[in-house]
């Protein structure tokens, strides 16, 4: 999270909503998310955003990893990480012990209320605390449950334990990152947890539309590492068709020269360009000062500048090293050439651009205070998704007992003694 700017109100875009409306598309629907570290978390936010009532549940016995990270103003605890309060907004905290027979009891009476269950634990953990498919569809009928592991539900490695870098790797997208004649590479980050994320809430979507028409409910199995080779058509398809295994090119493309980061003037600063005719090509040389590199026999024709891309790329390298990297990009902009700054995290988080975009969300949160952070990638002309804080481990554990559930105090306060609450 970063510290908040301007006065805007808390829960609202850094810019501002685009449009009132008093009813977003999600309302009604109960989400019982048993998911944890990255991928289901960024799921359920958007359902959240958009109307669901997301009930996370989760154990101060057996917390999320994540809640562990980055403590906010260097300040760790439960409640304070930046991570994850960054994706886990608008949703409501049940603190309760699977673990516990009663606890699963309260978990079952939680998914007769629901319309969608969502999990990512390791293979065979739900049906642990018998919260399997075959069980909850005894409960309610029409339940649609998501399971998302590294490599599905079944087949040899379906009790595979995996995080985001061995489900990259033993997708193939490690042996086509870095650069030839090196070893594989990951990609950084916590990818691919939110491009799966955001694929689950298609798949549910299009669950939750077959359901409205037939009033049947269903199962849906996403392996992670599918979904990753799937995102990776030009490799898989030179394999099937052409029987040829393409390797890492770094930033180099096939159709495509220079394809490449350049260095600029200044202290790690960096320009990504990408020249894809002849005449782009040319604009590139005369706004860098080096005209006759494009009547180069080397370089006019882009076969040549293709045989010839190792040299092609010292030689744009030495000039755009001399050039403002913000000052080159928008001169080339300007041209219609596709080139853009390699910013690091602190240079979006300043930018003008961001700020106005309607991803930057006001949030306070009753540890950390109001902060700006990130919300849905989306702007929409007729939505306003409804945005509230990251909830606090079992902030909302009576309420969702007593309101949603019907257990009386009493029995809330027995379950506490017991351990069930936890």
């Amino acid at each position: 999270m970063v510290a908040a700017r301007g006065s805007v109100e808390s829960g609202k875009s850094v810019r501002g909503p685009r449009c009132s409306v008093t009813d977003l598309p999600f309302k009604g629907l109960v989400v019982a998310d048993f998911g944890w570290i990255f991928a289901v978390p960024h799921a359920t936010a958007w359902l959240g955003a958009l109307g669901a009532d997301v009930i996370r549940v989760e154990s101060e016995a057996s917390p999320d990893l994540v809640r562990f990270l980055s403590g906010t103003d260097g300040r760790p605890g439960l409640n304070r990480s930046g991570i994850f309060n960054a994706i886990n907004f608008s949703k409501r905290s049940l603190a309760l012990n699977l673990a516990r027979p009663e606890g699963g009891e309260v978990a079952r009476r939680l998914v007769g209320v629901s319309d969608i269950v969502i999990e990512n634990f390791t293979v065979g953990n739900m049906d642990k605390f018998g919260l399997g498919y075959d069980v909850l569809r005894t409960i309610k009928p029409d339940i649609i449950m998501l399971s998302g592991t590294p490599l599905g539900q079944d087949g040899p490695y379906a009790r595979t334990v995996g995080f985001g870098p061995t489900t990259q790797a033993f997708a193939g997208i490690c042996h086509l990152t870095g650069y030839p004649e090196s070893f594989p590479c990951g990609i950084g980050g916590t990818w691919p947890d939110f491009a799966v994320g955001t694929a689950m809430v298609f798949a549910l979507l299009a669950a939750l539309h077959h359901r409205d028409r037939t009033g049947e409910g269903q199962y849906i199995d996403i392996s992670m590492a599918e979904l990753v080779t799937s995102m990776l058509p030009e490799a898989m398809m030179d394999v099937f068709l052409n029987g040829r295994d393409s390797g890492p090119q770094g930033n180099r493309d096939e159709c495509m020269a220079p394809h490449a980061v350049f260095p600029a003037k200044g202290e790690d600063r960096w320009i990504a360009i990408a020249v894809a005719t002849d005449d782009e090509f040319a604009k590139l040389c005369d706004t860098l000062g080096v005209l006759n590199l494009a009547s180069d026999p080397m370089y006019s024709r882009l076969a040549t500048r293709l045989k010839n891309v190792a040299r092609l790329e010292s030689e744009i390298a030495a000039r755009t090293r001399n050039h403002d990297r913000d000052e080159l990009v928008a001169k080339l902009r300007v041209l219609g050439l596709a080139a853009g700054p390699v910013n690091r995290a602190e240079d979006i988080a300043n930018d003008p651009a961001y700020l106005a975009s309607p991803m930057p969300i006001l949030m306070t949160h009753p540890e950390c205070g109001t902060r700006i952070t990130p919300g849905l990638a989306v702007g929409f002309s007729a939505i306003t998704p409804h945005y509230t804080a990251a909830p606090m481990l079992g902030q909302h554990t009576d309420e969702v007992l007593e309101g949603l559930l019907g257990y009386s105090p009493t029995e809330i306060a027995r379950l506490r003694t017991e351990k069930v609450l936890t």
